[in-house]
């Protein structure tokens, strides 16, 4: 992974360095991906988990709980620094399992199938309640989710699975998205809100999850 050690990832998170950021972003995914990625149903799916999980790590940095103490990476606990026990990479992975658990026993294994499926036919139409089966009833919700949302959030999910740009290409056309681990973290951001707000629906609509 770069032959980084830990300190010197904490550091740079520190910092705000953004050529090591975005080093510390791809190293933590490619490890990821390589360790976990495989256990899950779909790429998005293990994508989604990541970016939960990095979020996580990123804060226990941002807010101090893991910082560097007399050259040694240490977690605050209990009122004090403690050594890690374990690599930041695998502190990663146990928060990734941590979410993934918490995912499903809320029941919350909404994956992104319906969400994308919604994307690639571009259906954002609706139709009177009272005329649907269950299948369009839910094509109904999440469409009428999408376009409640904000035009940001609208414009990066259709760009990333309706017309299936890459994330480089977005961030041509979006210049307000300074750099890629942003615009992962807003997509990432984006459709965790439409999840939520779907599932919500479903729920509201005695419609199974």
């Amino acid at each position: 992974m770069n032959n980084w050690t830990d300190r010197e990832m904490v550091e740079a998170v520190a910092a705000h360095d953004t050529k090591r950021l975005e080093r510390f972003y791809h190293d933590c995914r490619s490890y990821f991906m390589q360790h976990a990625g495989a256990l899950f149903v779909s790429e998005a799916l293990a994508g989604d988990i990541f970016q939960e999980a990095l979020i996580h790590l990123w804060r226990e940095i941002e807010t101090h709980r893991i910082e560097v103490v007399d050259e040694v990476v240490c977690r605050w606990t209990e009122g004090e620094p403690r050594p890690m026990t374990s690599s930041l990479f695998t502190f990663l992975m146990a928060i990734a399992k941590r979410k993934h658990w918490e995912q499903l026993r809320r029941g919350q294994d909404l994956l992104l199938t319906d969400e994308i499926e919604v994307f690639d036919r571009g259906r954002y139409d609706t139709q009177p309640v009272g005329t649907e089966n269950e299948a369009e009833m839910r094509e109904r919700i999440v469409s009428d989710a999408v376009l409640a949302m904000s035009d940001r959030c609208r414009q990066i999910l259709t760009m990333f699975y309706y017309e299936q740009r890459s994330l480089d290409e977005i961030l041509q056309l979006r210049p307000e998205n300074s750099s890629k681990v942003g615009l992962k973290t807003s997509k990432y951001k984006c459709m965790q809100r439409l999840r939520e707000t779907v599932k919500s629906k479903f729920i509201q609509m005695g419609l199974h999850i």
